[in-house]
């Protein structure tokens, strides 16, 4: 465990008390060790720890057994270790289609166990900085240019090109991601903070909400009176999410608070959007000039023009001349979007042949791209073909 980084929770439920002290003594030099007196007993300590290792007494009864495949289901990311004398080869099959990740002999060795944790997980360590997701901020500089939904449809494609989740970060309490997507957002990050459970990756991932697009959700505050609550954490929080998500997508909205302007300098990728009036585009400039001003490093932000139509009194190319750069992405208008957002439903799904869809999938390819130019960057050709999933994106 490398300085600075957290200890993974490991849950004992085992019922001899001089091997639950042996076991703590050897797993407490690389881990928090909580103690269960019952299977249910360690439930709830998963629930509240997000552990990364569950060690647990084989129950006797076939039902309890069951118990541990819905605890596999439900803690995907909880490494399931059984403690058991001799099984007999239907109990070992069972155990293996429950999830359970190894069985460990009783009468228990220590050693052995320890051995057996370590190997576990080993499986889920987070990946090094340089492959870490890429945070992608969706900031205006005016109110109704659109933000939550280039924000929500943006993460629902990229789940082509890499996991993704959400992040909502509009001010309190005028964030609306949760009601245009129709998710309930539980407590959020400032509720972990309160709740005095570490903000990390497996917690994160617990506390998010899955969406139908197939992408992770997750409030950063839900009121004013959460701000004091993650103003010292954020930087934390995202490196968090993005160890969870090859794409961390921030709502970000108009940034008023000092936070978010946080958020704006800790982003890899700015997208900035606009619509085709002369409000948003002076207050584009001066969200430009807010960038600047706050000394983010890195590449222009991208701009996204939104909602574009015939009756505008500009054409796409003068406002480009007058910002002084091109837009990554023109969204025409769509009179299905509106509807959509009321619904509740994923401009994408719903009707991914409309051309605000399509554009949406263009401006993702373009962000993906520069994901896959900064992890070939970070480790060559051969570390990038190394570091690639199964779909063939990197990390």
């Amino acid at each position: 465990m490398t300085e600075g980084t957290a200890a993974p929770a490991i849950v004992v439920c085992h019922r001899n008390p001089d091997g639950r002290a042996a076991l703590a003594r050897s797993l407490g030099a690389f881990a928090r060790v909580e103690h269960a007196d019952s299977l249910p007993h360690a439930v709830e300590l998963l629930a509240l720890s997000a552990a990364a290792c569950l060690i647990v007494d084989l129950p006797q009864e076939p039902r309890a057994r069951v118990a541990l495949a819905q605890i596999a289901a439900a803690y995907p990311q909880t490494k399931l270790l059984v403690l058991a004398d001799a099984l007999p080869f239907d109990i070992a099959r069972e155990l293996v289609r429950a999830g359970v990740r190894d069985v460990l002999p009783l009468p228990l060795d220590a050693a052995v166990c320890v051995d057996a944790v370590r190997d576990a997980l080993s499986d889920g360590v987070d990946p090094p900085d340089r492959l870490r997701g890429m945070c992608v901020a969706v900031a205006s500089g005016k109110g109704g240019a659109g933000c939550t939904a280039v924000a929500l449809n943006l993460a629902g494609a990229l789940v082509a090109h890499g996991a993704a989740m959400i992040v909502d970060a509009d001010a309190p309490p005028f964030g609306t991601l949760a009601v245009a997507s129709d998710v309930e957002p539980g407590g959020g990050i400032a509720g972990l903070v309160r709740q005095r459970l570490p903000l990390e990756p497996r917690v994160l991932r617990q506390s998010a909400a899955a969406h139908p697009g197939g992408f992770l959700e997750l409030s950063l505050w839900a009121a004013p009176g959460d701000l004091p609550e993650v103003e010292g954490i954020l930087a934390g929080a995202l490196d968090a999410c993005a160890a969870i998500a090859s794409f961390v997508v921030v709502d970000v909205g108009r940034p008023v608070l000092p936070a978010q302007r946080l958020l704006l300098r800790r982003a890899s990728v700015t997208v900035a959007v606009t619509t085709l009036d002369l409000p948003s585009l002076r207050n584009l400039r001066q969200l430009a000039d807010v960038l600047v001003a706050d000394g983010r490093s890195g590449p222009a932000p991208l701009l996204v023009l939104n909602r574009v139509d015939r009756e505008a009194s500009y054409t796409v190319d003068q406002a480009s001349a007058a910002i002084g750069q091109p837009f990554a992405a023109v969204l025409p208008f769509s009179h299905a979007l509106r509807a959509r957002l009321d619904r509740g439903e994923l401009m994408l799904a719903a009707d991914p042949e409309d051309p605000w869809s399509g554009a949406i999938r263009g401006l993702a390819r373009e962000i993906a791209a520069r994901r896959r130019d900064a992890v070939r960057s970070a480790l060559g050709e051969g570390g990038l073909r190394a570091a690639r999933s199964g779909d063939g994106e990197p990390r």
